[in-house]
């Protein structure tokens, strides 16, 4: 009811029936591709920032020999050093948890050797030579290692990106096959309707007139097909966070999805249908040229 009368019977055309089935099923692979971008990105944001102004300092341990005093002189330098906001070693139930999700619940009960770990939070904005204090804390304690999560933070940036890109070329190239299947549907109906579109043009009819007619026709096959990919695109994410709200806090990282992921898939409909009209328009007016 919301459709305007036309002068050319496409709602008829048998070549445009499974337009919007094609649609939905590009829709629905787009709007995976975008979500699983926008998710990546935002759970490789929530990595970085939790490595963002921290280290962590490592001492192994020696043949059964107590470390407690390597701990504290390690501490104790941590503590009195400048932009060093906080520096506590970590329990051995926060190192059994670290551990659990490889080698198990319980396995720290047996006896294995592990290191004991010291986590140090920056002051925020601070300028620490980092270099400087790890020569520092190895002359301290020799064997002692500290890490301060820049190859993490780097190796995180450059998957968040390779994702990001991999996402933009999949809804592009889906974007031009839902663009190829509406240029391939409208080109013809402008056949099959060949001798309606010279008898309009005869009586006077523009070509905007004309093209008009085919795009809001490809806008509204576009629609219902978007429509649908949509849904069902929405529905498979809610099915695998579903599935992934179990594992996560162990293996894998909070997948849960967020605004942007749900604007991204609810925006499929309408962007569909924009490629739709472009594409209808440019194929009815480049083919009007030639014809009339």
């Amino acid at each position: 009811m919301f459709r305007r009368r036309t002068d050319i019977p496409l709602a008829r055309d048998g070549s445009a029936r499974f337009v919007p089935w094609i649609v939905a099923l590009m829709v629905y692979l787009a709007a995976l591709a975008a979500a699983a971008g926008v998710v990546t990105g935002r759970a490789v944001d929530r990595w970085a920032g939790g490595l963002d102004g921290t280290l962590t300092i490592e001492i192994l341990p020696d043949a059964g020999q107590s470390r407690d005093n390597d701990v504290q002189a390690v501490l104790d330098l941590l503590r009195g050093t400048a932009g060093v906001r906080s520096a506590d070693e970590l329990s051995p139930d926060a190192v059994a948890a670290l551990l659990a999700p490889w080698l198990g619940e319980g396995a720290l009960a047996v006896d294995l050797p592990v290191p004991r770990l010291i986590d140090v939070r920056l002051e925020r904005g601070t300028l620490l030579d980092v270099a400087a204090l790890r020569t520092q804390i190895e002359g301290l304690v020799p064997g002692a290692r500290m890490d301060d999560h820049r190859l993490w933070r780097q190796q995180l940036a450059s998957f968040a990106r390779a994702v990001a890109v991999a996402a933009i070329v999949v809804v592009t190239l889906i974007a031009l096959a839902a663009a190829s299947t509406i240029v391939f549907a409208t080109r013809a109906g402008l056949a099959i309707h060949h001798d309606v579109i010279e008898l309009l043009h005869l009586i006077g009819s523009r070509e905007n007139y004309i093209a008009r007619q085919f795009q809001n026709h490809a806008m509204w096959l576009a629609l219902r097909g978007g429509a649908v990919g949509a849904l069902l695109g929405a529905l498979t994410l809610l099915s695998v966070g579903w599935a992934a709200a179990p594992l996560q806090g162990s293996f894998l990282p909070d997948l849960a999805i967020g605004a942007a992921a749900w604007i991204a898939v609810a925006a499929m409909p309408v962007a569909a249908a924009l490629v739709a009209t472009v594409a209808a328009r440019i194929t009815v007016l480049r083919a009007l040229r030639k014809m009339l």
